[in-house]
């Protein structure tokens, strides 16, 4: 597929020259505007239909809003169906150029210039995108840590171009793993979250990658994968204690607190954890004063988690070992509930002097009875 034109400040170029030199072309150190902004329209592909909406292949998604740009683009759009009626969506885009956190180098945003897209663009006219690929995955798999894709970065042209192309990577993983999380919790939609609407591909509009690059080949590396979702109009839960479209009454509170509390113990029952929870990814509807649980970018999964563990040898020496009770004392190290009941605890003591009861799972008892049945099931 294609990818989406950056609009970057014109530079001077001489014929024959594709910018693989070191000297980059004159005001390439420009920062690319982002595109995404109130009124403009994006042409969308649609890689493949989640719900009953009658969408053509191809739509256009005016943006309404800017929703954030932390890690991805996130945006409330407006499109229209095949029966020409408009809905509201919010879409969602897993772009390497734009995401502050995302272009983070050592807690200091980089953002994208026309210099970095040069060397990526060379970078993969060269060829060397797979075997870096190739590097970044032994990487990953032998690393005590995450890495993280700053690791490839220095001031050279190749250094550039390795950062760019370890972003890619870390985006097409983030949209699968979203994707991956919303298709495994398909009866949750609606309900503990939103309603995935599609998975799309942005259409390029008055293009700048070079003709050559678009080849079936090399086209992947400059698509811009995305995800509609449902709309839930509402308010962080971080800001209950703040929001016009919060309850009024604090004794409300509790209740939706606990229900977020409960949400994400069942996204962990589902054998999925969590790995950036916190209060500002629950959404409450204002209509029904429900939460709902977004952005499932960082996620684990535990049949994967097990599945290393066993490669790595983790039942070699422990008879009594239990993938299941592993799976559960990883979900109470990363405490997905907590992450939001405990945060709203010290927010609303603190802020308004309310003292919060929530109830979390009781680790250690699910640890011990699930230890207790995989024993027995052995013994059989």
């Amino acid at each position: 597929m294609l990818a989406k034109k950056r609009k970057e400040a014109k530079t001077e170029k001489k014929e024959g020259d594709d910018g693989s030199d070191d000297g980059t072309p004159m005001g390439s150190s420009n920062v690319t505007p982002v595109p995404y902004q109130p009124g403009r329209s994006l042409e969308l592909q649609i890689i493949r239909c989640c719900g009953n909406l009658p969408l053509s292949q191809s739509v256009t998604a005016r943006i309404l809003k800017v929703l954030s740009m932390t890690m991805s683009p996130v945006m409330e759009v407006s499109i229209k169906t095949l029966s020409g009626s408009e809905f509201r969506a919010v879409l969602k885009l897993y772009d390497r150029c734009f995401g502050r956190n995302l272009r983070e180098i050592r807690r200091k945003h980089t953002p994208h210039t026309a210099a970095d897209e040069v060397a990526f663009q060379s970078f993969v006219r060269r060829g060397k995108m797979a075997p870096f690929l190739r590097v970044l995955e032994h990487d990953k798999k032998t690393a005590d840590v995450p890495v993280q894709s700053y690791r490839y970065h220095d001031s050279t042209v190749e250094g550039k171009a390795k950062f760019e192309a370890a972003l890619w990577q870390e985006c097409i993983e983030h949209f699968e793993c979203e994707t991956e999380v919303y298709a495994r919790l398909e009866d949750l939609q609606g309900k503990l979250i939103p309603y995935m609407y599609a998975h799309v591909c942005v259409v390029p509009s008055d293009l700048n990658i070079p003709a050559e690059l678009l080849q079936s080949q090399t086209a992947p590396y400059f698509e811009i994968r995305g995800v509609l979702l449902e709309v839930v109009d509402g308010y962080r839960l971080w800001d209950i204690a703040t929001s016009q479209a919060a309850p009024a009454d604090p004794k409300q509170w509790p209740a939706i607190i606990q229900t977020a509390v409960d949400a994400a113990h069942q996204i962990n029952k589902r054998g999925i954890l969590m790995e950036d929870c916190a209060p500002r990814n629950v959404i409450v509807d204002t209509r029904l004063q429900k939460p709902f649980i977004i952005d499932f970018a960082q996620c684990l999964f535990k049949d994967k988690m097990i599945r290393r563990w066993l490669e790595n040898g983790y039942a070699d020496d422990d008879d009594d070992w239990v993938p299941e009770g592993e799976y559960w004392e990883r979900a109470r190290q990363h405490a997905n509930p907590g992450a939001i009941g405990a945060v709203m605890r010290t927010q609303l003591l603190q802020q308004k002097g309310i003292k919060l009861d929530v109830k979390f799972p009781d680790y250690y008892a699910i640890i011990e009875e699930v230890e207790r049945a995989g024993r027995e099931d052995r013994q059989r």
